[in-house]
């Protein structure tokens, strides 16, 4: 968005999540950066970040706040500098609605969802499918809502990749995400040994880091096939793991990692559940990927059948790369300018 002549864009942040597996890039960005050392879970109750946007508020056409419960007070303290300032207008890009622990909906979520609605000028959602469903269910107006899919840079993977098949002899899952437990590490191994079984030469690469990486430490002790590569967030270390994994398989909350498979142009596998984000939406089953509802064995032979046949194989990862491709930062900068935009 940086780069776009036209875009003058500020980022406002905090300190992030403490001991989740997260790692800050150090860039020369083309934005301006105002951090704040205020963790994640503070940040919309903060007094400092509420100063902080005073101070900035009426700098911009636009002010985006994250539609999260924590958030909640900012949104309002936003729309007290409203008043002061109508010409500014605040969005958000987000989930269709807010959900509890273990994807629940509760009323308060939808409570909260539909003030933020009520409240915003504008809500911006990561897929159509988010967008038509929040409006088919009257949480939001139609008229104040759009869509822009969610993404990742594939710009920055273009320097050090392009697409090619995994190699046809040496099959590798790939799992890419954080160290926690929505992300069901436990069932990865389990999948991972029954597999192994079936494909003696198979390896696993794990991309991460965080709280649940003690699971890993036993079967990293004996088994040397199981990679642990820690937090990476440099494509230029992650495009070798990738380039030689077969498909990236994640059994639990799965997110931007399916548009980081894709953008390899590998398939991602992940198991049916409700805590998953929007971007569940870019699978499209028995194509470029499987969101499993059977049983163990069902989907142990589902995942076995893709590693090892080579011209299915190939079928999905080329698919995956043609739903990369559609998924592209500069889509997602077009499409979420259009949304700002539309009179």
């Amino acid at each position: 968005m940086a780069n776009d002549a036209n875009v003058e864009l500020t980022i406002l942040s905090g300190a992030g999540r403490d001991k989740m597996g997260d790692q800050e890039i150090d860039d020369n960005w083309k934005f301006e950066h105002i951090k704040i050392n205020v963790s994640k879970k503070d940040f919309g109750k903060s007094k400092i970040v509420r100063n902080e946007l005073k101070s900035i508020f009426d700098n911009f056409d636009w002010v985006l706040i994250p539609a999260e419960k924590k958030n909640l007070l900012l949104l309002f303290y936003a729309l007290k500098l409203k008043k002061n300032n109508p010409s500014v207008q605040l969005f958000s890009y987000n989930h269709p609605i807010l959900k509890s622990k273990n994807g629940k909906i509760t009323f308060l979520d939808k409570l909260i969802t539909k003030i933020y609605y009520k409240k915003l000028d504008r809500v911006i959602f990561y897929t159509k499918q988010s967008c038509d469903w929040a409006i088919s269910k009257k949480l939001i107006n139609s008229n104040k809502a759009f869509w822009a899919n969610n993404t990742i840079d594939n710009t920055e993977i273009a320097k050090f990749y392009s697409f090619h098949l995994p190699p046809n002899d040496n099959p590798r899952i790939v799992f890419i995400g954080r160290l926690i437990a929505s992300k069901k590490i436990e069932v990865l191994l389990e999948y991972y040994r029954e597999l192994k079984l079936r494909i003696p030469n198979l390896k696993l690469d794990i991309i991460g880091d965080g709280p649940e990486k003690s699971i890993l430490e036993p079967i990293l002790k004996v088994d040397i096939d199981v990679f642990w590569h820690g937090t990476l967030v440099d494509e230029s270390k992650i495009a070798p793991i990738m380039s030689n994994g077969s498909l990236v398989f994640v059994p639990g909350h799965s997110g931007l990692s399916i548009n980081h498979a894709f953008a390899y142009g590998r398939p991602y596998i992940t198991l049916k559940g409700l805590s998953h984000a929007p971007e569940l939406d870019y699978i499209d089953n028995e194509e470029n990927g499987y969101v499993l509802a059977g049983d163990f064995k069902t989907n142990i032979d589902t995942i076995s059948k893709l590693l090892i046949n080579a011209n299915e194989l190939e079928r999905f990862c080329v698919n995956a790369k043609q739903k990369g491709a559609s998924l592209s930062v500069q889509k997602w900068v077009n499409q979420l300018k259009s949304s700002l935009l539309h009179e």
